[in-house]
């Protein structure tokens, strides 16, 4: 199997993308397009500085990274940039301020949970000092945010993401990065009341993505210093065995419509990384992994300027047509494209 790309489109990050209806979220810096029913809008959320106007520095300064998601009944978008999250209303095509993230500037992508019932996610910083870490909620369907939870001081650094469970109503939490902070923990009602945490803190059990099986949780981690093993979560013994291992942690994971999926690895500092390369998998069961494409790091410093990172869009994809955005990669650093795997 291979990967081919179809089409280049220039944008920073594509954040949805449906194959059928073409509807879509792309940005580049704080610009927004959306594309919802063959109707177009452009937003330009507020950033003063001139720098934003240049790619590499967008890069250093981080002024490209954002969320951005249609809420449930996609008669809005949410959007998330320079830790400010604003509701651009479709309908009034009207912006609005909503609040101000506490530890962080945005979170990681595809993070965040939208269901019927409410929109969650958890904070993605730096939290040296171990502060606890806010949960945020939305309950009317995007318009307003608050924090509806916030994981207790010095249990974790922070939230790698929040997913629903097709086959239960749980919400799943996943955490990191230390050992003694990665767990995966189950919230049993939306409410955050009652929370199951699983794991030993260990890096067995730190992951960003997860999939969902009736019987299983599987995950890959995304540590750079332990090699980054493909774990198996049993649903009904709460234990975890071991599978398929990788050069570079797996950040970023897409489950395709109509089977199959695909998962990435990035390149980042730690002893466990024996790759310069920044891979995509292609799998029909989760658990069997092969290779389908590469992309090289570029020369510029990872610290300064970025890990080698591909991300996937949210929506409905199938293997004829997906869309992979990317940083810090030759050929692919600050566009996306659309691809297919024969």
């Amino acid at each position: 199997m291979r990967l081919s790309i179809n089409k280049e489109i220039k944008s920073e990050i594509v954040h949805y993308y449906d194959s059928r209806s073409k509807d879509m979220i792309a940005s580049t810096g704080n610009h927004f397009k959306i594309t919802l029913n063959k109707e177009e809008f452009n937003v330009k959320v507020p950033n003063k500085s001139i720098l934003i106007n240049f790619r590499i520095l967008r890069r250093l300064l981080r002024l490209d990274k954002s969320n951005a998601f249609f809420n449930y009944s996609k008669t809005g978008v949410v959007i998330i940039y320079s830790s400010r999250i604003y509701f651009f209303d479709l309908n009034t095509k009207h912006l609005k301020f909503i609040n101000q993230l506490k530890q962080c500037r945005c979170v990681l992508h595809n993070s965040i949970s939208v269901t019927q019932d409410g929109i969650y996610f958890g904070e993605y910083g730096r939290n040296t000092s171990r502060q606890g870490v806010p949960i945020w909620s939305s309950h009317d369907d995007g318009k307003s945010f608050s924090i509806i939870h916030e994981v207790p001081q010095g249990k974790i650094k922070h939230i790698h993401g929040i997913y629903d469970d097709p086959y239960s109503s749980s919400l799943w939490i996943t955490t990191g990065d230390k050992t003694g902070e990665c767990f995966l923990i189950e919230a049993i009602d939306h409410n955050f009341k009652d929370l199951k945490w699983y794991g030993d803190g260990s890096q067995s059990w730190r992951t960003v993505s997860i999939f969902f099986t009736e019987d299983k949780i599987i995950w890959i981690m995304d540590s750079p210093n332990i090699l980054p093993t493909l774990q198996i979560f049993d649903r009904e013994l709460k234990t975890i065995s071991s599978g398929q291992s990788f050069d570079a942690p797996v950040w970023y994971i897409k489950r395709l419509d109509a089977g199959g999926a695909l998962i990435q690895t990035s390149i980042e500092p730690g002893k466990a990384v024996t790759t310069n390369n920044s891979k995509i998998f292609y799998s029909n069961n989760f658990l069997d992994w092969t290779e389908v494409h590469r992309f090289k790091k570029d020369i510029l410093p990872k610290i300064l300027f970025k890990f080698g990172v591909i991300s996937f869009s949210d929506g409905y994809q199938d293997l004829n047509s997906f869309i992979i955005s990317g940083e810090a990669l030759k050929g692919l650093d600050g566009t996306s494209f659309e691809c297919s795997i024969n």
